[in-house]
């Protein structure tokens, strides 16, 4: 039976209005779900799977990169996410890190504890709450000289409103959430 026979039977009546929905919804799940195995990694971030939520580190589970390739000295520096450059890399700690320069590569080589994003780079509010998220390189915070990555706006906002106890609570449970990753 073909889509118009399928709409002239249904026509008029709520049901076929309800499942004709439903088939219109379902083609275009296929549809994205299609795209997202056909897009190289990189060449569409929304569509393209970033992290896998088993490793200590987030980062990209095809190429290894970390923070979508964003500087993390770039926060610090000039107070906003920006994109390192491949000719800057560095392998760190399982993952693979971009710069926007040599001195920014050698800064983190120095001090990877200071500029890596807190809690691998997962969500610190989710990670307060005893939970893993992927941070999101453009949703972050500064506080206490540390870069903070957080899964939403809404997660962000929530967590400034108790910055000294949230961080507290993220504290505590990291070390507990680490045990359930897999290495």
């Amino acid at each position: 039976m073909k889509y118009g026979q399928l709409m002239t039977i249904w026509k008029g009546s709520l049901l076929g209005v309800v499942l004709a929905m439903q088939i219109c919804f379902l083609l275009a799940w296929v549809s994205v779900s299609q795209a997202q195995e056909t897009l190289p990694s990189g060449l569409n971030r929304d569509f393209a799977p970033s992290g896998f939520l088993s490793d200590t580190i987030v980062k990209d589970q095809f190429t290894g990169l970390a923070l979508g390739g964003v500087d993390p000295l770039s926060y610090f520096v000039s107070g906003q996410p920006e994109l390192g450059k491949p000719e800057h890399d560095l392998t760190f700690s399982g993952a693979l890190w971009w710069f926007s320069n040599i001195g920014n590569r050698a800064a983190f080589e120095d001090a990877p504890e200071i500029y890596m994003p807190q809690f691998g780079g997962y969500g610190a509010m989710a990670v307060a709450r005893a939970g893993l998220a992927e941070g999101r390189p453009q949703i972050w915070l500064l506080q206490d000289d540390r870069l903070l990555l957080f899964h939403s706006h809404a997660n962000r906002v929530a967590w400034q409103q108790n910055p000294v106890e949230l961080m507290e609570k993220a504290q505590a449970q990291w070390p507990l959430l680490i045990k359930r990753l897999v290495p």
